[in-house]
């Protein structure tokens, strides 16, 4: 009878861990699997930032350039004026 009491603790002891160990597998499974989307955004979010700066960088100097043809334009104007008169 008491041979029977361990063999039967033994077993349950068994199922229980194998139960742990699937439970551990599966959540360590989630965890890289959100861990691999966390990281694929990651770097998505960071391309897409790359390029956000870029093109802000670009409009920057156009702007810059527009807004330095149009002081050049209207101090020519204003030479010209200053010379009719």
């Amino acid at each position: 009878m008491a041979n029977k009491k361990v063999v039967i603790g033994a077993a349950v002891a068994a199922a229980v861990l194998a139960g742990v160990a699937v439970a551990v597998t599966v959540r360590n499974r989630k965890k890289a699997k959100y861990r691999a989307h966390a990281d694929e955004a990651k770097e998505t979010f960071k391309g897409k930032l790359n390029e956000l700066q870029r093109k802000a960088e670009k409009e920057y100097k156009k702007a810059t350039n527009t807004a330095e043809d149009v002081v050049n334009a209207a101090a020519n104007r204003a030479t010209e004026w200053a010379n009719k008169v």
